[in-house]
C-alpha cells in the first residue's frame, strides 16, 4: 500500500509538471501571436493580451493581471514585454517568465532585421505592403481599445451610482490631459498643447490622488488635494502668466512627501509582516536569472564585434530611461547611439525609424535589436549585425524584465495594503483614459501612413472608422475571436494599394 501511495503521489506530481508546462507552452504561443499583430504601442496591448491570458485563455485572473498592468505602467521599458515577464513569472517561475517575455519581443524584432537586411532604405516593395496592412490593423486595435474602454465602463456601473460617475469623471480627466496634441492635430489646429503631459506625469499625478485621499476624504484633504493638483498643472503648463518651473517642482515635492505619508500610513493600516531577507533573495534570484539570459545571447557579440560592451552597457542604461512610450525612447536613443556615433543618423531616421514604426512590437525592442545589426553589420558584415541585433534583443527583453521583476514583487508582497486595494480599483478606469488617446493616436498614425502612401485623407480616415466599427461590431455583439476581425481589417488595409 505505501508503494502504492508513492505512485499514485509521484504520477500526479507527474501530471501536475505536465500541466504547468503545457500552459507555459500555451502562454508563450500566445505572447507570440500577440507580438506579431501588436500595432499601436503598449498601451493599445493591454486589452489584447487581457482578452488571450484572462478571458479566452483562463491562465490568471483579472486581478493578477490588473496588478501587473499597474506594475508596467510605473516602470520604464518596454510595456507589452513586462506584463508578458509577470504572467510567466506567476505561470511558470523564472522559465515562463523568460518564455513570455522574449516571445511577446520576438515578431517585431526579428522582422525589423530581416527588413533591414533584405531592404535597401524605406522604398522597398515589402515595407510598402506592410503599411498598407498597418492601416487595416490600426483600425482593428482601436476596436480592441474601444472594447476595453466599454466592458471597463460596465465593471464601473456594479460599483455603484456614486462611484461610476467619479470613475467616469476621473477617465475623461485622464483623456483629455493626455490626448491634447492628438486631438489638436486631428482636428487640423495648430495651437501648442497647454498642459502637454507625459503618461508618467498623469500616471504620476493619478497615483498621489489615490494615496492621498484613499484612506478617507475630509474636506480639508479634498481642497489640499484640488489646489496641488491645479498647481501641479498649472504651474508646469504652457500659459506663460502661471507657468513656474520652481513652483511646479515644489508642487512635486509636496506631492511626494504626501504620498510617502499615505503610503506608510497604508502599510501601518495593512499590519503586514514582510520577511525583508526573501524578498532580497527572491530578487537577486530572479536577477541572477536575467544576467545569465543576457550573457548567454550576448556572448557571440563579445566574441565577434569590437566594442560590443560599450554598446550592451548603453542598450541597458537606454532601457532604464525609457519613460514615456515610443516616441520618448526614440529621443534616448538619439542620443546614446546617434550622437554618440554607434549608428549614423542616416541610417537611423532613413531606414531604421521607418521600419520599426511600420512593424507591430515594441517600439524600444525593435529599435534596440536594430542598432544592433547596422552597428554590427558597420563592424563586421551580416553575420557580425546578426550577433549584434541579438544581444540588442536581449538586452530590450532582461532590461525590462529586471526593473518590471522589482515593483511586482512589491506590489504582490503589499496586495492586502489599502493603498493598493484602491489602485486596483481605479488602474481600469485610468487606464482607459489613456487607451482613448492611444485609439486617437492609432487614427493619427493612419492619417500620417495613408498620406506617406499618397492616399486621399478621407478615404484614409472613413476607412479607418468604418474598420473599426465593423470590427467591433464583430468582438462584441458577435462574440468573435480576435483572429477574424484581425484578418478582415489586415486584408481591407492591403486592398487600399488598389485606390
Amino acid at each position: 500500500m505505501a508503494v502504492e501511495h508513492i505512485f499514485v503521489q509521484a504520477n500526479g506530481l507527474y501530471q501536475s509538471m505536465l500541466h504547468g508546462y503545457a500552459d507555459i507552452v500555451r502562454l508563450g504561443m500566445s505572447m507570440l501571436r500577440i507580438g506579431a499583430i501588436g500595432f499601436g504601442g503598449g498601451n493599445a496591448l493591454i486589452p489584447v493580451i487581457e482578452k488571450e491570458v484572462v478571458e479566452n485563455g483562463k491562465l490568471v485572473t483579472k486581478r493578477a493581471y490588473d496588478e501587473d498592468v499597474v506594475a508596467a505602467c510605473i516602470t520604464p521599458g518596454a510595456l507589452p514585454v513586462e506584463i508578458a515577464a509577470g504572467i510567466g513569472q506567476r505561470l511558470g517561475g523564472h522559465t515562463g517568465m523568460l518564455m513570455a517575455s522574449s516571445m511577446m519581443a520576438l515578431p517585431g524584432a526579428f522582422f525589423t532585421v530581416l527588413i533591414l537586411a533584405v531592404l535597401t532604405g524605406e522604398q522597398g516593395a515589402a515595407l510598402t505592403g506592410i503599411r498598407y496592412v498597418s492601416i487595416g490593423l490600426g483600425a482593428f486595435i482601436i476596436s480592441l481599445l474601444l472594447a476595453y474602454v466599454l466592458k471597463t465602463l460596465a465593471a464601473m456601473q456594479q460599483a455603484g451610482t456614486q462611484a461610476f460617475h467619479t470613475m467616469c469623471l476621473a477617465m475623461a480627466a485622464v483623456f483629455l490631459l493626455s490626448s491634447e496634441a492628438n486631438l489638436y492635430a486631428l482636428l487640423g489646429l495648430s495651437a501648442k498643447p497647454i498642459f502637454n503631459l507625459s503618461v508618467l506625469a498623469i500616471l504620476g499625478l493619478a497615483f498621489f490622488l489615490i494615496i492621498y485621499l484613499g484612506s478617507g476624504i475630509s474636506r480639508a484633504k479634498a481642497t489640499a488635494a484640488g489646489l496641488l493638483t491645479a498647481g501641479f498643472l498649472l504651474s508646469g503648463s504652457h500659459l506663460s502668466a502661471v507657468a513656474s518651473s520652481a513652483v511646479h517642482d515644489a508642487t512635486i515635492l509636496v506631492m511626494a512627501w504626501l504620498g510617502l505619508r499615505g503610503l506608510v500610513k497604508s502599510f501601518r493600516m495593512g499590519g503586514e509582516f514582510v520577511d525583508g531577507v526573501k524578498f532580497l533573495r527572491d530578487t537577486l534570484r530572479e536577477a541572477s536569472v536575467w544576467l545569465a539570459f543576457t550573457l548567454t545571447l550576448c556572448l557571440p557579440a563579445i566574441a565577434m564585434v569590437q566594442g560590443s560592451p560599450t554598446y550592451i552597457g548603453e542598450g541597458f542604461l537606454s532601457s532604464l530611461l525609457s519613460f514615456g512610450g515610443g516616441d520618448a525612447y526614440l529621443t534616448i536613443a538619439d542620443g546614446l547611439f546617434v550622437q554618440g556615433g554607434t549608428v549614423a543618423g542616416a541610417d537611423f531616421y532613413g531606414q531604421l525609424v521607418p521600419v520599426a514604426n511600420a512593424l507591430p512590437g515594441s517600439i524600444l525592442c525593435k529599435v534596440l535589436t536594430g542598432i544592433g545589426y547596422l552597428a554590427g553589420f558597420r563592424a563586421g558584415g551580416m553575420s557580425a549585425g546578426l550577433a549584434l541585433s541579438l544581444a540588442g534583443f536581449a538586452v530590450s527583453v532582461a532590461a525590462s524584465g529586471f526593473i518590471f521583476g522589482i515593483i511586482a514583487r512589491l506590489l504582490r508582497t503589499f496586495h492586502d495594503v489599502p493603498v493598493f486595494r484602491q489602485i486596483s480599483l481605479w488602474v481600469r478606469p485610468i487606464i482607459s483614459g489613456l487607451l482613448l488617446n492611444v485609439a486617437l493616436s492609432m487614427l493619427r498614425t493612419n492619417l500620417e501612413t495613408g498620406a506617406g502612401l499618397f492616399l486621399p485623407e478621407e478615404i484614409v480616415l472613413g476607412a479607418s472608422i468604418a474598420l473599426a466599427a465593423l470590427c467591433l461590431y464583430l468582438l462584441c455583439a458577435r462574440r468573435k475571436a480576435m483572429t477574424a476581425p484581425m484578418l478582415v481589417a489586415a486584408a481591407a488595409g492591403l486592398g487600399l494599394i488598389l485606390i
